[in-house]
């Protein structure tokens, strides 16, 4: 018989056993000692026999709060800003079983942030995205039977700007404001891999000059890449120079603190910015040396060739300068 152990951190319980060779622990929110005791039996009655036997769907407040505790231990520096994304909505639903919730509920909700509050659109965009993302995570450990989010669109801001990248100038402060870590930086601007896909790359992905970005699923069965298909990138020399000098993988650490690690660096070298902005130099620099549109986006990886377009078609050699010469009136 499948044991599950219940126990308790101050007044929240959590419930702890092994399944198929893993273990979990998940919070049950605050019961009391009764209804605790109730739920770790199902539990375990359910493991046992192999039925759902409870289908139990915690209070907003007690699931959000746990998936926050989950997610601050997977991505520590982008803690804060998720709590900020969700505060609302708790105050707002905390108190109610997330199978009462009704998607006209959120819509007014999100009518409300955005009319009553004065939020921006990104803002709320961003609000309903993480709460999605959040409610689905639920659904995939099987912790959850509904999203009450499923059906919910986040609203898009109209604002545009033009995409920043870095000139040469920028990119040798960048390099001497910490040497050790100048060979990563380079390789990443010479080849425009996004953060996920540099965490763990070894160095027989470069294969005659060559480097092979595969898309290989985790174990949770997400690619490497973010469109799902592979893609080679041919290596120059200042690449080929930034492999040999750094480790097999050439990174280990997870991508939140490759993160922090470039803003550290760029706030040194007072050229500011993100780490994405390395992957925006090499599309940008591209385009500018008169790379067609096309042969960028298969190089970068972007699923949609109107995203290479939209970020990067003003920057082409032929195009606004030669255009507004030809005008005659």
């Amino acid at each position: 018989m499948a044991k599950v152990r219940l126990y308790w951190r101050g007044t929240k319980a959590y419930l702890d056993w092994a399944e198929g060779g893993e273990r979990f622990r998940r919070s049950i929110g605050q019961p009391d000692a009764r209804e605790a005791e109730r739920i770790r039996a199902a539990k375990e009655a359910e493991l046992t026999h192999g039925v759902r036997i409870l289908a139990r769907l915690p209070k907003v407040r007690d699931y959000l709060e746990w998936y926050l505790d989950w997610y601050e231990a997977e991505h520590p520096t982008t803690i804060t800003k998720a709590r900020s994304e969700v505060k609302r909505f708790i105050e707002r639903f905390g108190h109610r079983p997330i199978d009462s919730i009704r998607a006209v509920e959120v819509e007014q909700y999100k009518r409300s942030r955005l009319l009553d509050d004065k939020a921006a659109k990104e803002t709320v965009g961003k609000e309903i995205r993480r709460l999605k993302a959040a409610f689905n995570r639920g659904v995939e450990w099987k912790e959850l039977d509904v999203n009450p989010l499923a059906f919910v669109k986040a609203p898009r801001g109209v604002r545009s700007v033009a995409v920043k990248f870095y000139d040469r100038a920028a990119m040798r402060r960048l390099y001497r404001a910490n040497p050790a870590r100048a060979p990563l930086w380079l390789f990443m601007a010479h080849t425009g891999l996004r953060r996920g896909e540099v965490i763990g790359l070894e160095k027989s992905s470069v294969v005659g000059g060559r480097l092979l970005v595969e898309s290989v699923p985790d174990e949770t069965g997400a690619g490497r890449t973010k469109s799902g298909k592979w893609r080679e990138v041919p290596l120059n020399r200042y690449a080929k120079w930034a492999v040999r000098h750094l480790p097999d993988p050439l990174v280990s650490v997870h991508k939140d603190t490759v993160s922090d690690w470039f803003k550290r660096d760029s706030e040194l070298a007072g050229v500011g910015g993100h780490l994405h902005r390395l992957r925006h130099t090499f599309c940008a620099h591209l385009v500018m040396a008169g790379v067609p549109l096309r042969r960028v986006q298969l190089l970068a990886g972007h699923a949609d060739y109107a995203t290479t377009e939209k970020y990067y078609a003003h920057l082409t050699p032929e195009g606004d300068d030669e255009a507004v010469a030809a005008l005659k009136f």
